[in-house]
């Protein structure tokens, strides 16, 4: 695996890059659009009304340091109707102040219920109604590729498109991370083990956290790394991570 790897947290200090041979600084992005509907490397129809109709659940995480000496930008989605939201820990350890912003322009202080940084995982939970329902979820274990599916991202936090189309291309890929941490004190995996590989339209900063959707409009998997140079991308498979999810609800 060649590929530069950045985790994907828009206005951190800094990013922990990967790659098996160097380290190097992430490229600067310029925006892009969404292929047109009849293009030869567009999504199917109904996987794009499936994506538009799941944006509604998708979130802005916003976390800062008391100090203000930081924030980062991320994606969550709504994961239940007790006010739960699924995002990157990257996204939010260390940080004092966490906010959700949802769809319909609402914000709300979030608590973080639970997070791992080994799995890169968080569940914040805030009070009062997010809008959006619960993204339903696809627990069975992909055992096919390629297939198309869909990214959602906060465009607030990624300064591009809310919406990406994407080729799942490959299953349980190990991913090496190079670099110190994004914030002082904060442990990151050295490697991310048994990751969905995506390939197409390019991933940029603020798409951490958010939901990779398939055809029948389900969360596969969770966006948390991506090339800056390239249309690579990797995603935390949700049947790996959804019981500790459901744990973490449970206790919360």
């Amino acid at each position: 695996m060649a590929a530069i790897i950045a985790l994907l947290a828009a206005g951190l200090a800094g990013f922990v890059v990967a790659n098996q041979f160097a380290q190097v600084s992430p490229a600067k992005t310029v925006p892009i659009a969404l292929p047109a509907a009849s293009g030869p490397t567009s999504s199917p129809p109904l996987l794009t009304d499936l994506g538009r109709n799941d944006l509604a659940s998708v979130v802005t995480v916003e976390a800062e340091l008391e100090s203000g000496a930081a924030e980062s930008l991320g994606t969550g989605w709504v994961f239940d109707n007790l006010g739960d939201v699924v995002t990157n820990a990257h996204v939010v350890n260390g940080d004092d102040t966490v906010r959700v912003t949802d769809r319909a322009g609402n914000t709300y202080v979030a608590r973080l219920v639970q997070s791992s940084q080994t799995s890169d995982l968080a569940l914040l939970r805030v009070t009062g109604a997010l809008d959006g329902a619960p993204l339903p979820i696809d627990a069975r274990s992909l055992s096919a590729v390629p297939v198309p599916v869909i990214t959602l991202a906060s465009s607030r936090a990624t300064g591009h498109s809310d919406m990406t189309s994407e080729m799942l291309i490959g299953l349980n890929d190990n991913v090496p991370l190079q670099g110190t941490g994004i914030e002082a004190g904060q442990a990151l995996p050295q490697e991310y083990d048994d990751m969905l590989h995506l390939q197409g339209a390019r991933i940029y900063e603020g798409n951490s956290g958010g939901p990779v959707i398939d055809a029948s409009g389900r969360v596969v998997g969770i966006v948390t790394l991506a090339s800056p140079s390239s249309a690579d991308s990797y995603a935390i498979p949700i049947s790996r991570v959804l019981s500790t999810l459901r744990q973490w609800v449970a206790v919360g």
